[in-house]
């Protein structure tokens, strides 16, 4: 068994099967850290890791983004074993991200379907391609934007060190008062850049302009897709637009490092009207080009049922409460 407390060969077994990073032993060490109980299940095709996640006086099970599955005729038996592990530690329900499962089959398992907590849909790139393509892929404006880049002051590095992680949250907090959204706490961040960054399996990226740190990103690393997973932009800078140079780097530096997709990490759904909280990411995303991925969000397999009652009955009434605030 590794450290994080998955078998040796884990990571291997969820990339065969087209698995997320969220399931790789890299995320179990970070919820380790976080205080959080993992645990993991396999067959030949299928393979789960899960999280023990409390609310209150209950607890659930979090597959996030998982099961991996070879075919989708391999859920039931996921799930299975899912509920039967659940149960055993007193959860209340499985939660779980079945990929592009058609969501019939996933109710013929008993599941209903929730709100969702991961990203449904999302835009990847190709980079398995010569740079010319993905730079034909570009809208106008993030072409531009990267092309002048170096002549309005622009720089981009990158790091792996840890401390670090405080230039990139003090930039985050700006972006989420801007847009009136809050992430995670900081300690969630600190746990990320102990356990992923100083083995290359997290990298953070900084825009520079007139030595200042005027943006920053986050990307994932796991098999051959690199995940840009948060981006940030300081108050004041957004007219010198350096998150299309930032990104760009870091999608050219995935290349060189063999990677064959880079995954935007969660956009509107396509048919989002105006409105909708993603739609800037989602228009600030899409200038680079990629395929548009939907999955079928996020489901629940009931174990407990009293306890799952009981529990949605507080969960409303902690978002009515904080509605309400």
């Amino acid at each position: 068994m590794t450290a994080a407390g998955t078998p040796q060969g884990w990571n291997e077994g969820v990339q065969s099967l087209h698995g997320h990073f969220l399931q790789s032993s890299a995320w179990a060490r970070v919820q380790q850290r976080l205080g959080n109980r993992v645990v993991v299940g396999a067959d030949r095709d299928w393979c789960w890791l899960g999280v023990v996640r409390r609310a209150g006086p209950f607890r659930y099970l979090y597959l996030p983004f998982g099961p991996s599955l070879r075919t989708p005729a391999a859920l039931p038996a996921a799930i299975a074993m899912a509920r039967g592990r659940a149960f055993a530690m007193g959860c209340a329900f499985v939660r779980f991200e079945p990929g592009d499962v058609d969501p019939g089959a996933v109710a013929a398992t008993g599941a209903r379907r929730v709100h969702t907590r991961q990203y449904e849909h999302t835009l990847v790139l190709r980079l398995d391609v010569e740079e010319a393509t993905l730079r034909r892929g570009l809208r106008s404006g993030h072409r531009s934007g990267i092309n002048s880049a170096e002549r309005r002051g622009i720089s981009v590095e990158r790091s792996n060190d840890p401390a670090r992680v405080a230039d990139f949250t003090r930039l985050l907090r700006q972006t989420e008062q801007q847009r009136g959204f809050f992430s995670f706490e900081d300690g969630y961040f600190d746990a990320i850049a102990g356990e992923l960054l100083p083995g290359g399996d997290a990298t953070l990226y900084f825009a520079h302009a007139e030595r200042s740190i005027v943006a920053a990103a986050l990307v994932f690393d796991f098999g051959s897709t690199r995940y840009y997973a948060f981006g940030a932009t300081a108050t004041g800078s957004r007219k010198l637009a350096p998150g299309p140079p930032l990104v760009w780097r870091s999608i050219l530096d995935a290349r060189e490092a063999g990677s064959t997709r880079f995954d935007l990490w969660g956009v509107a759904p396509p048919d989002a009207l105006a409105d909708h909280p993603w739609t800037g990411i989602t228009a600030f995303k899409s200038g680079f080009g990629g395929e548009r991925r939907s999955n079928a969000g996020t489901w629940e397999a009931i174990v407990r049922p009293m306890a799952a009652r009981l529990f949605a009955i507080a969960d409303l009434a902690r978002r009515r409460a904080r509605r309400a605030g």
